[in-house]
């Protein structure tokens, strides 16, 4: 599962136009749904209503940037991330010990928006559990007004797996006249988190969630 094949797209089109990537979600979500149900039975999908499960059922949410670390090992409250040295670095990683994601949460990943006017990520690296992907060069995204890159089979983050995401910032980072230093980035995950119990993502909105 996640052979890590990707496409470097307009993130509109995708959304409005393309079957293939409408099957790869769904085939996501199904491969999600199913080891939820295997996992955490007897609890079942709330497939009518998943941001409000009952006591025996499990949601789905969007992606929330409290599951995950900044580059600083700072929780994120949202995906946009001051970045102040050019290079090789740690960009993201699961918010618990060891990089992990939090227990009684599962990942659905289907790729990475990145909208930033001025795009100083040039590349990639990720590794889920043991499972290391190659680079990926971004630069194409410049041909694009809304650039995504979406992965071509949808890949699984599992609870109290460790995750991490390196990048290349590309320099030279700006230097304003009050001292002000630093270029902002956001990385915005894209697809669903699934939860075993309401009470992991009910609470105030840019919370922690462990």
């Amino acid at each position: 599962m996640g052979q890590g094949s990707y496409v470097i797209c307009e993130l509109d089109s995708i959304y409005k136009e393309n079957s293939d990537y409408q099957r790869s979600m769904a085939e996501l979500e199904s491969r999600l749904i199913t080891k939820c149900n295997a996992e955490w039975k007897p609890r079942t999908f709330a497939l009518t209503h998943s941001l409000t499960p009952n006591a025996s059922e499990y949601g789905r949410t969007t992606i929330i940037p409290a599951i995950f670390d900044d580059h600083n090992g700072v929780r994120l409250v949202t995906w946009r991330q001051l970045f102040t040295t050019a290079g090789h670095q740690l960009l993201m990683t699961g918010s618990q010990t060891g990089y992990t994601i939090p227990e009684d949460i599962k990942v659905a990943w289907a790729g990475i928006a990145l909208p930033n006017k001025n795009q100083h990520l040039t590349e990639i690296r990720f590794q889920i559990g043991d499972r290391k992907y190659g680079r990926v060069d971004l630069e194409e995204i410049h041909l694009y007004n809304k650039p995504a890159i979406i992965f071509e089979e949808g890949l699984v983050i599992d609870e109290e797996e460790s995750f991490d995401l390196h990048g290349y910032i590309e320099g030279t980072i700006p230097i304003m006249h009050d001292g002000y230093t630093g270029v902002w980035q956001r990385i915005v995950f894209l697809g669903s988190t699934y939860y075993k119990f309401y009470d992991k993502v009910g609470g105030n909105c840019g919370a922690a969630i462990t």
